[in-house]
């Protein structure tokens, strides 16, 4: 989480899978700037601590997905971010639009296990 003087101003989640075939695995479940600390290089390092923070916890693969187009799909890209593939109509928007998802993935750590 980040603060300013004002309040949050940026989160990240990630959810380590439960699966038992999966405990190297992690999902960015929410990445959230508020728009005043846009374009200051927050996200970028919310997503560097969670990374670590992953890593500490003995995760090795991470993944995520976000609204094909976003801003935050060129984000994770210049994060080191492989995108998997699309998945059509993945969610609804809050005007009930579907949109498409891109899927994402980025190996973290020690991952030769």
């Amino acid at each position: 989480m980040a603060r300013a003087a004002d309040g949050i101003v940026g989160t990240v989640q990630m959810h380590p899978s439960w699966a038992p075939n999966q405990p190297h695995r992690g999902e960015i479940a929410k990445l959230m700037v508020h728009r005043c600390a846009r374009r200051t290089g927050l996200a970028r390092r919310l997503m560097e601590a969670i990374e670590r923070a992953a890593v500490s916890q003995g995760v090795h693969l991470l993944t995520l997905d976000t609204k094909r187009g976003d801003a935050a799909e060129a984000l994770y890209r210049t994060l080191g971010w492989t995108a998997a593939g699309t998945i059509p109509e993945f969610a609804i928007d809050s005007d009930g639009s579907p949109h498409d998802a891109v899927i994402f993935y980025k190996a973290i750590g020690d991952s030769s296990r």
